[in-house]
């Protein structure tokens, strides 16, 4: 890997923003039913800001597994892998963990890709929905509640296992690490897979039938009128890490929780691994607003306190709820689950209620 890293000519921030960017779209995009990642173009982005060529990636391929069983085998020789593998190498060299451990998760997305196309060929957005809606609570995909998070999750227990061998590479360490991430991956694809196709012959799917046309139109509207809100708000949230201020000092006075507190937890959920909770709290947020009037006048605020105050329901998804499992990484993420459980019920309530103010708020300020 020296011989690469002296050969290259990386532009570090270049490729830092490359890196979040491409991997936040990414996670983004992958909360779509039958969507499958296009990812060789970035390949060549990411050769760029390294100052490289695929002919250098070649050469060194060949030369890194030269002499070792590997240097046979199909899976291992693969140029992009092994850039990939490159690239966490040198953030690891930089001391970048956040980079690296966001490349580490793009590799998952990247091995995820290959084997969704191959498994399932020519998708059915309904059959799709549908066999994720009902796989076993064992599998990653349910367990993690989407495809996102499993990847993510996923990159983790990567990192936990193979960061000292990727650190310091060998041609065997680094082999077991390509062998075990795509073997990990394919199990969850290919159990996926099979369920799908067992779905499809059956003729199941998940489609969005409306009970009341009428008043489901108008939701529906306000919805796609949202949409591009929406993501437009989770880039800035999570890919460029802007903290609102001003929905951050109204959300606190409204809850009254402390100024560092607030502020803490703003500048936490400003990380990729947040994405889809954050998406799916302002997806079940927009999806009963009747106009933008309910989002920018006063109704807004008693809204956010009826998603908050519902004790009972049979959804099996809803508000309140997502914002307790986002809350709930939140307070474990910055090392403040002890003090959160000893606080009162209370307490505990407003902290939450920031929470969904502050996400919500920042799409209000977006459209309003």
């Amino acid at each position: 890997m020296q011989e690469l890293l002296d050969k290259s000519n990386i532009n570090h921030q270049k490729l830092k923003r490359l890196v979040h960017k491409i991997t936040a779209s990414e996670l983004t995009k992958l909360s779509e039913p039958c969507y499958y990642p296009a990812l060789k173009k970035y390949y060549f982005e990411f050769l760029h800001a390294c100052g490289l060529t695929n002919k250098d990636i070649t050469s060194f391929v060949k030369k890194f597994y030269r002499g070792t069983p590997a240097a046979s085998w199909h899976l291992q020789k693969d140029n992009q892998s092994n850039f990939y593998i490159f690239i966490m190498h040198y953030f690891l060299q930089k001391k970048d963990m956040v980079s690296y451990s966001t490349m580490m998760t793009f590799f998952c997305i990247r091995y995820y890709a290959n084997l969704i196309r191959r498994q399932i060929k020519y998708c059915n957005i309904d059959v799709f929905k549908y066999t994720l809606e009902n796989l076993a609570k064992t599998h990653l995909f349910s367990r993690e509640k989407t495809i996102s998070n499993a990847l993510y999750f996923m990159s983790k227990e990567m990192q936990r296992k193979f960061t000292n061998d990727i650190a310091d590479p060998e041609p065997m360490k680094i082999s077991k690490f390509i062998q075990e991430s795509r073997h990990r991956i394919s199990q969850s694809v290919k159990s996926f897979a099979e369920l799908y196709y067992k779905a499809s012959s059956e003729g199941l799917g998940l489609r969005d039938i409306p009970d009341s046309a009428e008043s489901d139109e108008i939701q529906i509207q306000m919805v796609e009128r949202s949409s591009k809100a929406i993501e437009a708000v989770i880039k800035k949230i999570t890919v460029y890490k802007i903290v609102d201020n001003k929905a951050l000092n109204e959300a606190k006075s409204l809850t009254k929780i402390s100024s560092s507190l607030a502020t803490i937890i703003s500048k936490e959920i400003t990380d990729i691994k947040y994405t889809d909770n954050i998406r799916i709290i302002l997806e079940l947020f927009a999806k009963d607003l009747k106009d933008v009037k309910s989002l920018c006048g006063n109704e807004y605020y008693q809204y956010v306190k009826n998603l908050m105050g519902i004790k009972r329901t049979t959804m099996r998804v809803y508000f309140k709820q997502q914002v307790e499992i986002l809350l709930n990484s939140v307070v474990e993420n910055i090392n403040y689950k002890e003090n959160y459980e000893k606080m009162t019920g209370q307490t505990q309530f407003l902290i939450k209620s920031y929470l969904a103010f502050y996400i919500t708020m920042v799409l209000r300020n977006t459209i309003c």
